[in-house]
């Protein structure tokens, strides 16, 4: 057993599935473990987890940042470390290119806290906010050694636009819920064996196990929500449902 305390750090993830048609392959779970208890020794050995290590919130000219202040435990380690980053929308955000530089310094120093190959960042932002999350994932990419892999979460209606492929990341993960009024038609197009417009979204998804969704790819990394600690019964129903899929 393995027993991940509060610490301080960021994330990662790695690039998987395929682009194009072909014969399906079985999906990769990974469950979210985020800023919460979470007693995850139940899941089968062939799950990961990817757990939140730190947090940074972006205000003015300067920020916040502080380590996961609950226990996570787990059989084997997670292969992913995740921070999540955002604005405080209280107070007008003045980033400078040396504000980025410590921001990117802050999710390195998470990163590196646990041993992982993957660092994801979890960063949700307004359209006239997106050269701040695009700088910083740019700062976090030139520090990360080669062989550690660096993914992101995405609002699924980025995935119907065209800039995310300017972002240097191995993987971006498409979150389908929370999606607000274009939801709807998005799960929809994605249920019916359509796929996303921007190609650099077909490596990974997410899904909610309060929002089900009755079809999509199976031959990528699933990335598992829970708005709540995870049970059991929960993750056996996220888990059937991904393999109703195919």
């Amino acid at each position: 057993m393995t027993t991940i305390r509060p610490l301080f750090l960021l994330a990662a993830l790695l690039l998987s599935g395929c682009e194009g048609k072909r014969a399906p392959t079985p999906a990769t779970l990974v469950a979210w473990a985020w800023e919460r208890p979470e007693d995850l020794r139940f899941l089968p050995d062939d799950v990961e987890v990817a757990v939140q290590t730190g947090f940074v919130e972006i205000a003015g000219d300067g920020f916040v940042a502080r380590g996961r202040r609950f226990p996570l435990l787990v059989k084997t380690p997670p292969t992913t470390a995740v921070v999540h980053v955002q604005i405080d929308e209280r107070t007008p955000v003045r980033w400078t290119p040396l504000l980025g530089q410590r921001v990117a310094a802050a999710v390195l120093h998470f990163a590196r806290t646990i041993p992982t190959h993957r660092v994801q960042i979890d960063f949700e932002v307004r359209r006239s906010q997106r050269g701040i999350l695009t700088d910083v994932v740019r700062d976090v990419r030139k520090s990360l050694p080669r062989d550690v892999s660096l993914s992101i979460t995405a609002l699924a209606s980025w995935c119907q636009e065209d800039w995310l492929h300017t972002l240097p990341v191995d993987e971006v993960v498409p979150m389908l819920f929370r999606m607000g009024r274009g939801g709807p038609s998005i799960r929809a197009t994605i249920a019916q064996d359509g796929d996303w417009r921007d190609p650099v979204c077909r490596h990974a998804l997410a899904i909610s196990v309060d929002t089900p969704i009755a079809d999509a790819p199976a031959d990528r990394r699933i990335y598992l929500f829970d708005p709540r600690s995870w049970t059991k019964a929960d993750f056996d129903s996220v888990q059937h449902q991904v393999e109703e899929w195919r």
